[in-house]
């Protein structure tokens, strides 16, 4: 699990540089970390409901659902070092072991994406709050054991998920490469990965 962070951190070093933004800063602000929280969770939520998508359209046995449990494990890090969550920590997180259906882990997945939303200050209408950093670790050591529940679900043994993270790690310092963006964006890419789930 270190070298998925390890790698992680350097997309993330890589990305937000390109538009002008120091990860290490953001890192080490307390200012700062509670925008990159927002950012984070909505693209973790954002790859949780394509993850529900594929599975409504192709089942579990979709590849590219694998792809977007990977997608959700590039924010799940992310967020893990913004709230100090170490890789030691989640390497040995298991789901729960009554297990439950794909249902069941997507309604605990959003809750616990709650939990991390209100865990800052985003309610800008409200008095009081402020960034709660024990809260919003909490929620994301919550959104590990989600995670690990969903790469069950799809037989996802641990070596497998490392070697399709590491190859998606590469699709995304390409795409950045290719300056990647929302017009240009396609599956294209993912599917070199196919040959590894």
């Amino acid at each position: 699990m270190q070298e998925i962070f390890d790698l992680q951190r350097g997309l993330n070093i890589y990305t937000l540089k390109k538009i002008g933004l120091d990860f290490e800063e953001i890192l080490a602000s307390p200012e700062l970390k509670p925008h990159w929280i927002e950012n984070y969770r909505k693209a973790l939520s954002a790859e949780l409901a394509e993850l529900v998508r594929e599975v409504q359209e192709s089942g579990f046995e979709s590849h590219n659902g694998k792809v977007e449990i990977v997608d959700m494990l590039h924010f799940l890090v992310s967020l893990s070092h913004l709230v100090d969550v170490q890789p030691s920590e989640v390497a040995m997180a298991r789901p729960s072991a009554n297990g439950g259906s794909f249902s069941e882990c997507v309604v605990r997945c959003f809750l616990a994406l709650d939990e991390l939303q209100n865990s800052v200050k985003w309610k800008w209408w409200a008095r009081g709050g402020g960034f709660k950093e024990d809260k919003a670790r909490e929620a994301v050591l919550h959104l590990w054991s989600c995670f690990h529940e969903a790469r069950r679900i799809f037989r996802m043994d641990f070596d497998q998920l490392k070697s399709l993270y590491v190859a998606k790690n590469r699709v995304n310092f390409q795409r950045q490469d290719r300056q990647y963006n929302e017009d240009t964006k396609t599956e294209a890419d993912n599917q070199s990965l196919a040959k590894l789930s």
